[in-house]
């Protein structure tokens, strides 16, 4: 996989080559942003939660007082933790802020725990269209917050406190890094901006060339939009679209990710330039034969694990 830093950042990616199994697994797999309803794309999706997943040390279940409700966090915990206290990554999963499931990213959680040696809390925030925006940035925002209050009882160095998401989760790692340097909250270790959300995808080739069948399709966006926000929200907001944040300067240092064959890849890889030109700190890396969600088919994908394992290996080397 190609990685760059903020110097070295091209001014474009592209495509590659497909990669063989993941094409053979696609037609079979669910679809992000289907014609079907919504009920019906949550079901197709837990096809991605079934075991049997990777070993780990051990897994807990904190219920936290949210502000919206209680609030479920998964922790991994690895077998070899590689510091103590131990770095964590609070990690936001995606699925167009409507799917998703904790147990639908478990075996990627795991990889990464397990390979970096590093403490990973995923948030089960509250879904869209039951949830409308800001709740589900609220409660990961209270997620991360309570992490560095809680990080001595929890083992967990709070220099070493990263966050990250994927896709609509990746929007949300991007807009809480900004809502962080803005209030002066705590100071993030790393942003992990998986083909992040940055911006509507509609009128890039990216959004065009891999409108569908690639797992993400680029029109399904519209209504995962529509399910977040309220008709009186404004969706140039930076807290929503982060491409629009007045200044990108300040930020965590980044690893940002995107894929050849994926809707997001143009907004991704704007915004990994837009951080760049920051002078923030960055590694920058380009899938080109990679999907959009490739780290939830690392079981049907050589090369979706392989990427994840890299990114792991990325991970340590900040935080492990």
């Amino acid at each position: 996989m190609p990685v760059y830093d903020r110097t070295t950042i091209p001014e474009s990616v592209g495509r590659g080559t497909l990669d063989p199994e993941l094409a053979a697994w696609l037609p079979n797999g669910p679809t992000l942003g289907a014609d079907v309803p919504i009920a019906q794309g949550r079901r197709d999706h837990t096809v991605l939660g079934k075991g049997p997943w990777p070993d780990i040390g051990s897994v807990e279940h904190l219920v936290l007082p949210g502000p919206h409700g209680s609030l479920t966090v998964r922790r991994h915990t690895p077998t070899a933790p590689t510091s103590d206290p131990i770095g964590a990554l609070v990690y936001i999963h995606g699925g167009g802020f409507t799917y998703g499931t904790l147990d639908e990213f478990e075996t990627a959680m795991r990889v990464i725990a397990q390979r970096a040696g590093i403490a990973t809390y995923v948030v089960d925030y509250q879904l869209a269209p039951e949830a409308k925006y800001p709740v589900q940035i609220e409660e990961i925002e209270y997620a991360v917050r309570w992490l560095f209050d809680h990080a001595a009882e929890q083992g967990v160095d709070p220099e070493k406190i990263a966050l990250g998401g994927d896709s609509a989760g990746g929007n949300m790692t991007c807009v809480l890094a900004l809502k962080l340097r803005d209030e002066g909250g705590p100071r993030l270790a790393l942003q992990v901006p998986l083909f992040p959300e940055a911006a509507f995808p509609a009128d890039t080739p990216a959004g065009s060339e891999n409108r569908t069948g690639l797992y993400l399709e680029t029109n399904g966006i519209y209504e995962m939009v529509r399910n977040l926000l309220k008709n009186t929200d404004d969706s140039r907001d930076p807290y929503i679209t982060p491409m629009n944040a007045a200044s990108h300067a300040d930020l965590p240092p980044a690893i940002l990710v995107t894929n050849g064959f994926d809707p997001l890849r143009d907004v991704g890889h704007a915004y990994a330039r837009k951080l760049a030109a920051a002078d923030n700190g960055l590694t920058y890396v380009h899938n080109p034969d990679l999907t959009h969600g490739f780290p939830q088919f690392t079981r049907y994908s050589k090369a979706c694990l392989q990427a994840t394992e890299e990114l792991a290996d990325l991970i340590k080397a900040r935080i492990g």
